[in-house]
């Protein structure tokens, strides 16, 4: 018997019966569907690139935006009466002004500061409390000050507007209570006789106005009896030296 040479003879291919085997399907699909993912992912990102070219586009539309022209706008001109700001310092004024020449013992003193803008237009003048002053001189001293006792209220600092050639007054009641410059009362009261009012804005001082303090009335009463004696008195002598004779009309002696 012929020794079998069957192992070293090549296989022949089986026949096959129209289907292949499993896992050649398998490996089809799986590779079908990464061909799928990988088409649908460049779909996405060709969608996105279009949709931000289209949208940078805008932006860079957007950012450049649309000029548009508005026509400059003239500047008003103001009324010949309108305020023109400040007033200049020389065509403001000031004044002292007392209600009395002369005041009595418990009498009050009203004093005025009498503001006028002798501009051609109106203007504003600074008329806050801050910038007043009343002040009581006597024999050129100050005596009194209502910066004495000043307090700063809503007032302070108040602009004014004053039409050209008018006049604004602010009023002070003076209560005659002696006090030095730190508010502190003293104890002797203002002396009977002649004072001045000088009032001021700011750095303008005006002229000083005459007025008088009068004695307590038990004072004037004695004086008043005194002047009368005094008076009194004169008269008796007046009288006496008229009743005499005079010695040149004396008869003469044989």
């Amino acid at each position: 018997m012929t020794p079998s040479n069957r192992g070293s003879q090549p296989r022949q291919p089986r026949q096959s019966n129209g289907k292949l085997p499993a896992h050649v399907y398998r490996r089809r699909r799986l590779t079908l569907a990464v061909l799928s993912l990988v088409v649908l992912s460049m779909l996405v990102l060709g969608v996105v690139g279009i949709v931000n070219a289209i949208g940078g586009g805008k932006s860079e539309a957007a950012a450049k935006g649309t000029v548009t022209q508005t026509p400059t706008p003239t500047a008003p001109v103001p009324d010949e009466t309108a305020a023109s700001g400040r007033c200049p310092e020389e065509a403001v004024a000031i004044s002292a002004e007392t209600d009395k020449k002369s005041y009595e013992e418990d009498a009050e003193p009203k004093f005025k500061l009498k503001i006028a803008n002798n501009h051609t237009v109106t203007c504003l003048i600074e008329v806050g409390t801050k910038n007043q002053e009343f002040l009581v001189k006597r024999d050129g001293d100050v005596v009194w000050s209502s910066k004495f006792c000043a307090v700063d209220d809503e007032n302070a600092e108040v602009s004014t507007e004053f039409a050209p050639q008018t006049e604004k007054v602010a009023q002070l009641k003076w209560n005659r209570i002696p006090v030095d410059k730190n508010c502190n009362r003293e104890k002797k009261a203002f002396e009977p006789g002649q004072y001045e009012l000088v009032v001021k804005l700011g750095d303008k001082e005006s002229k000083p106005v005459a007025f008088e303090l009068e004695k307590d009335a038990a004072t004037k009463a004695k004086e008043k009896k005194e002047a009368e004696e005094k008076e009194a008195e004169e008269k008796r002598k007046s009288e006496e030296e008229k009743s005499e004779p005079d010695p040149s009309e004396s008869p003469s002696s044989d």
